[in-house]
C-alpha cells in the first residue's frame, strides 16, 4: 500500500474513532459527575495533536501541503507541551510519559521527509485509539457480565 493511502486511512480511523471516542468518554464521565467531569479536559490534551493531524490530512485536498506540514509541527508542540507538567502531579509515571512524549518528538522531528513524520504520528495515534478502544471494550464486557 502505498505510504500516501496508509496515511489517509489512519487519519480517517483517527478523525472517526478519536470523534467517536470522545463522546462516549464525556457522557459517561457526564453522567458520574464529581470529579470526573475534569477527566474531559485531559481528554482533549490527549486526543488534540492526533484529531488535528487527522483533520488536516483528511482535508489535505482543500488545504495544501503547507498547511499539513505547519500541523504536524503543531501537533508535536501539542504532545509535547502538556506532557513537560505531568511530573509535577504524577511523579514518576508522569516523568515515564514525558521522557517519552520528548523522546518520540524528537525522533520525529529528526526525520527529512515530511510523508514519514506524518506517518510517525498517525501510527501512534493509531496505537493510542486502538488502546482506548480496548478498554472501553474491556469495560462494557466486564460491566456487562
Amino acid at each position: 500500500m502505498k505510504q500516501q493511502k496508509l496515511n489517509f486511512y489512519l487519519s480517517l480511523y483517527q478523525a472517526l474513532g478519536f470523534s467517536v471516542v470522545s463522546l462516549v468518554l464525556t457522557i459517561m464521565w457526564i453522567k458520574a459527575g464529581g470529579m470526573a467531569v475534569y477527566l474531559i479536559f485531559f481528554m482533549a490534551l490527549l486526543f488534540l495533536p492526533f484529531l488535528l493531524l487527522s483533520i488536516s490530512e483528511l482535508l489535505k485536498p482543500l488545504l495544501g501541503n503547507q498547511n499539513l506540514k505547519l500541523c504536524i509541527y503543531l501537533a508535536l508542540g501539542f504532545l509535547v507541551i502538556p506532557a513537560l507538567a505531568l511530573p509535577l502531579f504524577f511523579e514518576l509515571g508522569g516523568f515515564l510519559i514525558a521522557l517519552f512524549s520528548l523522546s518520540f518528538a524528537g525522533l520525529v522531528w529528526l526525520l527529512k521527509d515530511w510523508h514519514h513524520k506524518l506517518l510517525a504520528i498517525n501510527v501512534l495515534g493509531g496505537l493510542v485509539l486502538s488502546a482506548i478502544l480496548l478498554y472501553l471494550f474491556w469495560s462494557i464486557a466486564s460491566y456487562m457480565s
